[in-house]
């Protein structure tokens, strides 16, 4: 197996002094740490950085001391760093530094000595990595690398190692929980297996044939961790691809994930045979956007005169940038009907991602709309705000991260049928209760055919993950993080104290069936199933006006018997939400519930 090595970028500098600026970094960030590193205050939360993690003291302060150092250096250039992001010193710079400042931050913190400075030097638009270097913080081992010229470790030259058969490996090789069966095959047959917390360094061991190959298939690597790194084992004579055998394409930001596979090149094919399957969509899972932001929408509540100006902030900051839409009701109400468009609009003229300002409430109403969803980021102007998670006063900036590039994860929906016919999706829930206040009904409920429990309450409600934190949770349902691949069925008010709340498999298919002679309505996240969908839209639109529509609600509530059967499943297509930080489900339900 070969790979194509590209040209060196023509830089002015020599490599000499590249070498020398390095060094010099290095004993900067050695002096900056002493005093924290294997320190209770080293591991001091300071902010999210612009990557999305958390952001320690140590890090910080090693960050600090790079670029004041690259500052000092005199030249322009692009610096892309973990928790900065990205700096421009200078008028048109002649080549950007892609920096690690601390890459092994928990070792560091607990003083385990396997932590480095990574430093890569490319061309400013991060396409060809012509210089890297990694240096141990702990002991000052050494790895530097040109294109074309070899990799060296402590001024002596290194070369990848023989290694031919599978179980003579030794390897590092990361995975997270839904797809450590990408690692477990190779794990199981690999004579020895290390994960040492460095990717950097992890990198040079592979190209020094310390170790044999290193594989992170997290999809959670980014082009600070990995830039100095591959380059120096290509120049060990390694091979470096993306986890499914294809070339390693570098990321054009600091926050596109990538998985990578690096090894002596020997084995490369068989590591690959062995991690590799048809990719599979995982709960829990994230996304990098991968086009070039062109295209927002805006939707937003139209009762809040607060929203209604954040919306023209918006337009007018961002419509210079990107083509700007506002669907029907705003628009109207603010006369821009020329940006008007209806949200299944939205999904036919390609936009990019879409701006959901208000509650959740704002954001379950027009993702129903969407067959596919479009990813949306939420601006929490409503009241609690646990998928609206950006507070207006980050608006704008969150927004501007978001145009050159974002993360989105995927929440499974709930598809629900009547006698066969398509009714809707819920992000949330589906509710079924009784048309008429305070009567208690018996439901029988089936999951893959196979009877569950007759249930005799005021009603039940049927929640996904995302959903476990709303109307499942009031009614007693368990809080289920977004990462679990479950339906919670919880009864509302039930007559038996054996009628407990159940958590059964996503893929399930739940029958549901009325076992007296009277009526339920259905409702899907909040919303009242109706019998057409242009009353709904009446009614609906004369809310946001602030209008009456005339019509009387619940005459137009579409009325279950039970003669119906209905039926709820996992929608086809998943909700999707931009994220900028990790773990947040978490942090929602601590600030939130608290």
């Amino acid at each position: 197996m070969s790979e194509k090595k590209s040209a060196a970028y023509s830089c002015s500098v020599p490599s000499s002094e590249l070498l020398s600026l390095c060094r010099t970094i290095y004993k900067d960030v050695v002096v900056a740490i002493s005093s924290l590193r294997g320190t209770i205050d080293a591991g001091d939360f300071m902010f999210v950085g612009d990557d999305g993690t958390d952001t320690k003291r140590i890090d910080l302060v090693a960050e600090d001391t790079v670029v004041e150092r690259l500052k000092s250096y005199g030249k322009s250039m692009i610096i892309i760093s973990e928790e900065c992001g990205r700096i421009v010193i200078g008028n048109s710079p002649e080549f950007a530094v892609i920096v690690d400042p601390l890459d092994g931050t928990t070792n560091a913190i607990q003083n385990i000595p396997f932590y480095s400075l990574s430093i890569a030097f490319s061309s400013p638009n991060l396409k060809d990595i012509f210089f890297g270097y990694v240096a141990n913080l702990a002991n000052g081992d050494e790895f530097y690398a040109e294109t074309g010229k070899g990799a060296f470790m402590n001024n002596q030259k290194i070369v990848s190692s023989t290694a031919s058969s599978i179980r003579e490996l030794t390897i590092s090789a990361y995975g997270y929980r839904q797809n450590t069966d990408r690692t477990s095959k190779i794990c199981s047959r690999v004579q020895k297996l290390r994960v040492l917390g460095s990717v950097a360094l992890e990198l040079c061991y592979v190209a020094a044939g310390k170790i044999d190959a290193f594989i992170d298939v997290r999809m959670a690597l980014r082009l600070v961790d990995i830039a100095a790194g591959q380059l120096i084992v290509r120049e060990a004579g390694g091979i470096v691809t993306d986890g499914i055998g294809k070339p390693l394409s570098i990321p054009d930001n600091h926050i596109k994930p990538l998985n990578l596979v690096a090894s002596n090149g020997i084995i490369h094919q068989e590591i690959l045979n062995l991690i590799t399957y048809p990719e599979i969509s995982c709960r829990g899972d994230r996304y990098y956007y991968k086009g070039d932001v062109k295209k927002i929408a805006i939707v937003s509540r139209c009762d809040s005169s607060a929203a209604l100006e954040m919306v023209h902030h918006i337009i007018g900051t961002f419509s210079d940038q990107v083509d700007v839409y506002l669907s029907s009701s705003p628009a109207r109400l603010l006369g821009m009907e020329e940006r008007g468009v209806t949200v299944a609009q939205m999904e036919e003229l390609g936009v990019d991602f879409v701006i959901s300002i208000g509650g959740d409430g704002t954001i379950l109403r027009n993702m129903s709309k969407m067959k596919d969803p479009i990813p949306m980021l939420g601006i929490n102007m409503g009241n609690l705000g646990f998928l609206a998670d950006v507070e207006p006063e980050d608006a704008i900036t969150a927004i501007e991260r978001a145009i050159s590039g974002f993360m989105y994860d995927e929440r499974p929906r709930l598809e629900i049928s009547l006698n066969g016919k398509f009714l809707g999706t819920a992000i949330n829930e589906v509710v079924a209760t009784s048309a008429y206040p305070a009567k208690m009904m018996t439901y029988e409920v089936l999951v893959n055919g196979k009877f569950l429990n007759e249930i005799r309450a005021d009603g039940i409600v049927f929640a996904t993950p995302t959903g476990s934190t709303a109307y499942a949770m009031s009614a007693g349902g368990p809080i289920v993080s977004p990462d679990v691949d479950a339906i919670l069925i919880v009864p509302i008010a039930p007559f038996k104290l054996s009628s407990r709340p159940w958590i059964i498999p996503f893929d399930s298919e739940i029958t549901l069936r009325l076992k007296v002679p009277k009526e339920i309505v259905i409702v899907t996240d909040g919303k009242v199933v109706e019998k057409s969908d242009e009353i709904y839209e009446k009614i609906e639109r004369a809310a946001e006006a602030g209008e009456r529509s005339g019509v009387h609600e619940d005459e137009h509530h579409l009325k279950v018997t039970e003669h119906d059967t209905i039926t709820i499943k996992r929608a086809r297509y998943p909700g999707r939400f931009v994220k900028f930080s990790e773990a947040s489900f978490y942090d929602a339900v601590r600030q939130k519930l608290g």
